[in-house]
């Protein structure tokens, strides 16, 4: 009989360098902005590492500049950096669902623009198509900075993978932080298509059951070890070459 080997438990150390990678990896996106941020939570505790806020430099962040919040909002441990405005996000999500490992809020250019635009985000190409479970909007521009804020924020994403911030960015979760960089890579990517695809009259959006198949064989841990690997080497090549732009993908 066959034993199924169950992931090793990553300790808080490896979890805070997560973190920090995940945010490099952003920044080399172009995803993350200088407003945007990460977190992960500590599996079994409530305590919520976060990535630090404006005026750090997001291409060269390390894990001992993380935040440590209590989900209900306490500061436990403080870096010295900018505190992120809009830590509420993390927290109120974390409480409202357990099953997630990690939260990032990001300022991508092109998912803003259909959000401006008031365009839904559909899967319109292979690796978008984890997207056909639905991408809801919150229809509100402001910034995220009281408990009523964050409340509805998370009631309007309920039980989706991400949502969109009308005219203000996005939030995107996942059950470990491996999934939820697949997820921001290829949301933004989704949504560049479907802003490039406009001037040929409009991207055809795959069908819910062609996207349903598609998601299945996308949505694989040798994938997401690749994609995590491939950006972790590009942001620590930029980062020793004190090289921190965007990149942006042809």
């Amino acid at each position: 009989m066959s034993v199924i080997e169950t992931p090793p438990v990553e300790t808080e150390a490896q979890l805070r360098e997560k973190v920090a990678a995940m945010c490099m990896m952003l920044n080399l996106q172009g995803s993350i902005g200088m407003f945007g941020h990460v977190s992960i939570r500590v599996p079994g505790t409530d305590r919520i590492l976060i990535s630090p806020g404006a005026g750090s430099e997001k291409g060269a962040i390390r894990p001992e500049q993380v935040f440590v919040f209590d989900i209900n909002g306490e500061i436990l441990e403080h870096p010295g950096l900018e505190v992120p405005l809009e830590w509420r996000i993390h927290t109120q999500i974390h409480r409202d669902r357990p099953e997630i490992l990690c939260v990032a809020h990001l300022h991508a250019r092109h998912s803003i623009l259909l959000g401006v635009a008031r365009q839904e985000l559909v899967p319109v190409f292979l690796h978008g198509a984890f997207l056909h479970t639905g991408v809801p909007t919150w229809d509100d521009p402001r910034l995220v900075v009281n408990d009523a804020q964050a409340a509805e924020l998370s009631k309007a994403l309920g039980g989706a993978v991400a949502i969109q911030q009308r005219a203000h960015g996005s939030v995107v979760v996942g059950e470990s932080a491996e999934l939820c960089f697949f997820r921001c890579t290829f949301l933004e990517e989704n949504a560049r298509k479907q802003v490039e695809a406009a001037v040929l009259g409009g991207a055809i959006p795959l069908t819910p059951e062609m996207a349903a198949d598609c998601a299945k064989g996308t949505n694989n841990p040798r994938l997401l070890r690749l994609l995590w690997g491939y950006y972790r080497h590009k942001a620590e090549v930029a980062l020793a070459n004190n090289q921190f732009s965007i990149e942006v993908e042809n």
